[in-house]
């Protein structure tokens, strides 16, 4: 079964910057997330307002999803990106028709 994680929040500093500390946080923390199970990682902006911001993340498997999210090392990088925490939810692919 796959999972998604969602991750809402607003970014910290110009858009420029965001996407900077954004690129570098995925360059670092992608090594680790890839043997436990991330799959992929997609990230959105409002355009209505570029500082609101999503991040759709594909697992494989939730115990390796459940440990990257509790690893402080993600809080940290999520402090630095964001002005607060984000909001992150977590959801089961479903067998339910698609397109």
């Amino acid at each position: 079964m796959n999972y998604l994680t969602i991750v809402r929040g607003k970014l910290k500093g110009s858009q420029q910057e965001a996407q900077m500390a954004h690129d570098a946080t995925v360059e670092t923390l992608s090594a680790m997330t890839r043997p436990m199970g991330a799959v992929g990682h997609k990230a959105h902006l409002n355009p209505q307002n570029p500082s609101e911001f999503m991040a759709i993340d594909r697992w494989n498997n939730l115990e390796g999803l459940q440990k990257f999210m509790g690893d402080p090392k993600v809080a940290e990088a999520f402090g630095a990106l964001f002005e607060g925490m984000p909001d992150i939810s977590v959801w089961a692919e479903s067998d339910w028709a698609s397109f």
